[in-house]
């Protein structure tokens, strides 16, 4: 039971696992801010798109 206790506390007195965990945290609010981003440019590029054939069609090309 004694090593169990002492395992737990070296453990939480270890900072070096913190910063990974910071870096990971911020690596995740990067990518979803970057999926969202290509997202959005999608969708208007695609309506874009759409804006330009449907132009297109009423011109008789």
């Amino acid at each position: 039971m004694k090593s169990i206790t002492s395992f737990f506390r070296a453990l939480h007195a270890d900072d070096s696992g913190a910063a990974f965990i910071e870096y990971t945290a911020l690596l995740g609010v990067i990518l979803a801010v970057g999926l969202a981003l290509l997202a959005a440019v999608g969708g208007w590029a695609s309506s874009q798109w759409k804006a330009l054939c449907v132009g297109l069609k009423a011109t008789g090309c």
